[in-house]
């Protein structure tokens, strides 16, 4: 193995003098890098020799020191700058950050070319690769083996762990964490915190991410700090085939890293995504068994109780149950690509029905549930004695609270409402579930101001739009209406509501201009107005129905 040591020994490095750090000279070397931009630290890998001029260092105290420790941190071997052109000399700050730190300061003699010094390293060590090959090897193997018996996220994060000799954490896509390799570490209990009944890592603990980090698929480290003291953490993205799986951290407690621990750590974030895929298959599987059950529930296939007892299910034929469906529109993912804002939003169902069944499996006992593409569907079973204010109210405010909890799940922007069928028994909920149906398609171009709506609340709407054909409605409107619409539109009046308000206030003009808040001279102003442009007497009671028909056909057709 080439150590630092042994690098100034080789003869075309004779001249090169070590300026600081000689308590590193046993530092290995696996690679070699040139670093001349700051913001490519995140791309090193430990052990590697950095070639440098200081440029982007070399007029501020502090970056140098923030530099060298960064290096440490990554644990690359040695530093070996030419400070003719930038640096005047290497800042004796430097030196002794270097010399605490025991990470070699090298100064390159001025004339030697860069690219001879990597030439020369990497003939060196391409001659030492046969022992890194077999230990990468029994690396995989042993990953292998956990996979092919589904070892599960515990035993890949405790044989990473044991690897790479430090505490490790695995966190899926939203950083709540999957596995811990040892939760009496006090830096993990530190960090780790507790959300509902799920263990998430604070992603704000970093606040230096690069941007779609996740891609990167390389580990980057950043610092945590715990008990006045700094301790570097690898954070590894899991991404393959454009899917991201999560990241492994490893808390580099015990000792840096090395070479061969990023072998493992590549290994492990194979495992991962494995495990990852594996459970995914598991759940959609189970989710598609439920949803077939439910499916064949709720489109009333299933027509008594022995056909009912027959599957394994935990509901509670002598409930009544009600549909209440989750409609879940989301805008927060930007992409380009139809096909990853799908993977996208399927993540984040499978997310939100994940962390909702934990959510509701002890709050509510008598609740089922399933998602169908933006949708969850739930089943929620209620005493039959119950009175139907009770119903109606235990209904709402579980609706209100599973809504509620759905919108503080993750980062994402997103429209969450909420429509209730009717209670009924298990045997008809196939009209429960229509009914909360048909309320989404009533409410499909509405701005959604209230976010939990009863199918009770648009019965009438409901019988309408299935009774009267969109040509029709609009013929009927249209003969009512017309001349009133048209003025409003040409002279920018709101005739039409206040034509809608006088009417739902029976045609009392106080409750009506106090419902409005306008003068009441001027309620009487446009009444006068409105009954200009009506075709019909407003006064009239047998028109006052027929113009409300009219205008609740407009609000459905328009």
């Amino acid at each position: 193995m080439l150590t630092v040591e042994h690098f100034l020994q080789l003869a075309p490095f004779k001249k090169f003098q070590l300026v600081a750090g000689a308590n590193g000279l046993d530092n290995k070397i696996t690679g070699i890098n040139i670093l001349d931009n700051p913001d490519a630290s995140d791309w090193l890998s430990a052990g590697e020799l950095l070639i440098t001029s200081g440029y982007f260092f070399s007029k501020n105290t502090e970056i140098q020191k923030q530099f060298i420790q960064r290096f440490k941190e990554i644990n690359c071997s040695a530093i070996c700058i030419k400070p003719h052109i930038y640096l005047k000399g290497i800042p004796q700050s430097m030196r002794d950050l270097a010399d605490e730190l025991a990470l070699p300061i090298i100064e390159i003699p001025y004339g030697v070319a860069f690219s001879k010094i990597m030439n020369i390293v990497m003939a060196e060590i391409s001659g030492r690769m046969d022992e890194r090959n077999q230990a990468s090897l029994d690396i995989h193997s042993q990953f292998f083996e956990i996979s092919l018996h589904g070892g599960g996220m515990k035993k890949i994060a405790a044989e990473l762990a044991n690897m790479v000799q430090n505490p490790v954490v695995l966190v899926d896509t939203d950083w709540s964490v999957t596995a811990v390799s040892d939760h009496k570490q006090p830096l993990i209990q530190e960090t780790i915190k507790t959300i509902e009944h799920t263990f998430t890592f604070p992603l704000q603990t970093f606040n230096d991410l690069p941007t779609n980090f996740e891609r990167i698929q390389k580990p980057i480290t950043r610092s945590l700090f715990f008990a006045d003291k700094e301790y570097p953490c690898v954070i590894m993205p899991v991404y393959f085939d454009t899917i991201h799986y999560g990241f492994i951290l490893v808390y580099q407690i015990e000792r840096p890293l090395t070479d061969l621990d990023y072998v493992a750590l590549e290994n492990g974030s194979m495992a991962f995504a494995l495990e990852q895929m594996r459970l995914f298959e598991i759940e959609r599987t189970e989710n598609r068994i439920r949803r077939d059950f439910f499916d064949q529930l709720l489109s009333g296939q299933i027509k008594d109780l022995d056909t009912l007892a027959a599957y394994d299910t935990a509901i509670d034929p002598l409930l009544n149950y009600t549909v209440l469906i989750l409609s879940i529109q989301t805008f927060g993912i930007q992409t380009d690509s139809l096909m990853k804002k799908k993977q996208a939003e399927d993540r984040l169902m499978k997310s939100l029905l994940s962390s909702l069944t934990s959510y509701t499996a002890n709050r509510f006992p008598h609740l089922h549930l399933f998602s169908r593409k933006n949708q969850l569907v739930m089943l929620l079973g209620t005493d039959p004695n119950s009175s139907t204010l009770k119903t109606h109210n235990e209904l709402s405010d579980t609706a209100e609270r599973i809504r509620m909890y759905l919108e503080q799940q993750g980062p994402s922007e997103r429209e969450i409402f909420c429509t209730i069928g009717s209670t009924l028994p298990i045997l008809e909920l196939s009209q429960s579930f229509e009914e909360a149906k048909k309320v989404i398609q009533l409410l499909e171009d509405d701005s959604k101001e209230e976010k939990i709506y009863f199918f009770n609340d648009f019965y009438f709407d409901s019988f309408l739009v299935d009774s009267i054909s969109k040509d029709q409605g609009q013929k009927f409107y249209t003969h009512y209406l017309n001349t009133l619409l048209t003025y409003d539109k040409e002279n920018k009046t709101s005739f039409t509501p206040t034509l809608k308000a006088y009417l739902a206030h029976h045609l009392n003009i106080a409750t009506t201009s106090r419902a409005l808040f306008i003068h009441r001279n001027t309620l009487l102003y446009r009444i006068e107005k409105i009954k200009g442009l009506l075709p019909v007497e407003l006064d009239q009671e047998k028109n006052t129905f027929a113009l409300q028909l009219a205008l609740k056909l407009y609000d459905l057709y328009h």
